[in-house]
C-alpha cells in the first residue's frame, strides 16, 4: 500500500512541476494590430493580390467579393 501511495505522490509531484515549465503567451512586438483601415494595406505585406491597389478601397472591396464568389458552392463548376 506505501508503494501506491509514493507512486501517487510522485506522479502528482511530476504534474505539478510539468505546469511550472509552460512558455508564456505573451503577444511580441511582431505581431502589433494596426489601426489602420483593412484597404490601406501593409507596405510589407507578401500577400498582395494582384488586381488590388493599397490605398484603394473600392479595388479592396471587389477583391474581397471576388474572394466570396471563389467560395461559393453554388458557383463551383463540377
Amino acid at each position: 500500500m506505501s508503494r501506491l501511495r509514493t507512486i501517487a505522490l510522485l506522479s502528482l509531484c511530476a504534474a505539478m512541476l510539468a505546469a511550472c515549465s509552460e512558455k508564456p503567451q505573451t503577444i511580441g512586438a511582431s505581431h502589433r494590430k494596426s489601426d489602420a483601415p483593412a484597404y490601406q494595406g501593409a507596405p510589407d505585406d507578401p500577400f498582395v493580390v494582384k488586381g488590388w491597389t493599397p490605398g484603394d478601397k473600392t479595388s479592396w472591396e471587389n477583391q474581397i467579393h471576388q474572394r466570396n464568389q471563389n467560395q461559393n458552392e453554388y458557383n463551383r463548376t463540377q
